[in-house]
């Protein structure tokens, strides 16, 4: 099988991940080993900054204190990654991922192409953030509020086949009749932020925490306009902004928005592929969990404006496989949609 060609390899090194005294774990050691954490998205974007945030301190946190290699794999709204840590990575543990938090509704769904993947078999390891996609876009393009997509035509970038970029335009175009109109094919948040500045589309998906890290300047300027939170409930920082179910007419309609906004409690989270021994899992986990508890990592992140909301990997697992625990009603009418879409 030929592998998909990785890239922006960043090194470091044990002595610069260096902090606070690794928590004693009986575990295999790492000694000697280089680990790699892969991000399925490119270099920039919010996963990025969380996966690099976390491998610039984990290092101190392993048995044996091994070198930790980033290197991005973006592709099909984080798909491609997934696959490649699912059937290609090293099962030794030197090998973990930071993934897409729509993997489980994907799964569920069952109608992405090229889908090779089962989030139940992956080893959790830890969330480091709960995630709240939200669709805003620049203000000087005008569209300023939710209700001017149900009147005029909005063009916004969509990236993977799976990603809230895509698939709620498409589900608000169809259920409740917004004038979205997408343009998919960027490969992640970054492409798609590139081209919202470049006035090729009006608006983005991207999460909040990320975007206020970001772009602390133009939000405080209102150069910043955010339009729709894809989540089940408003966030706190976020009270005047509508959550996707906010604008569902009935109950029907809420529980299939809230279906897909599923994926924002998995959020930036953390695995292992299929096929480690339980020692294993348990020494990784201990590790993320000492990783983002220490000081140093809450430092850099507070430093950087990044929200953290860590859950450990017994949590994240739970989640995943609640994805799927969905009334037959909601889900045959949820894959239907995803069918539709598929054949578009």
């Amino acid at each position: 099988m030929k592998l998909p060609k990785l890239a922006l390899a960043v090194v470091f090194p044990p002595a610069l991940c260096a902090a606070s005294p690794a928590r004693a774990v009986e575990a295999p050691t790492l000694k000697g080993k280089t680990v790699e954490v892969l991000i399925a998205f490119e270099a920039g974007g919010p996963y990025d900054l969380y996966a690099r945030l976390l491998a610039r301190r984990l290092g101190a946190h392993l048995p044996g204190a091994p070198a930790v290699v980033v290197r991005n794999l973006p592709g099909a709204g984080g798909m491609v990654g997934a696959n490649y840590l699912f059937n290609a990575s090293p099962r030794d543990g030197t090998s973990i991922g930071v993934l897409s938090q729509t993997l489980a509704i994907g799964q569920a769904l069952g109608v992405a192409p090229g889908l090779k993947y089962d989030v139940e078999k992956l080893g959790w390891l830890g969330r480091m953030t709960s995630n709240v996609e939200l669709q805003h876009s620049l203000t000087r393009f005008g569209f300023t509020n939710f209700d001017i997509a149900r009147q005029s035509e909005v063009v916004v970038a969509g990236t993977g086949p799976t990603s809230s970029s895509v698939v709620f335009p498409k589900l608000l175009n169809q259920v409740i009749g917004t004038k979205f109109k997408l343009v998919t094919g960027y490969p992640g948040p970054r492409s798609a932020e590139l081209a919202m500045e470049r006035g090729e589309v009006a608006a983005i998906v991207k999460p909040w925490s990320s975007l206020k890290a970001t772009e602390a300047d133009r939000l405080k300027n209102r150069e910043i306009t955010p339009i729709m939170q894809y989540t089940r409930e408003r966030w706190r920082e976020l009270p005047d902004t509508p959550a996707v179910v906010d604008v569902a007419r009935d109950a029907e309609e809420r529980e299939l928005f809230g279906l897909f906004a599923s994926g924002g409690a998995l959020g930036t989270s953390i695995a292992a592929p299929p096929g480690l021994d339980a020692d294993m899992v348990e020494m990784w986990r201990g590790a993320v969990a000492a990783t983002m508890a220490s000081p140093e990592l809450r430092a850099d992140a507070a430093a950087a404006n990044m929200d953290l909301d860590f859950l450990d990997g017994a949590g994240v697992a739970k989640i995943a496989a609640d994805t799927f625990a969905i009334s037959p009603g909601a889900l045959a009418r949820a894959r239907k949609f995803a069918e539709d879409i598929a054949r578009q």
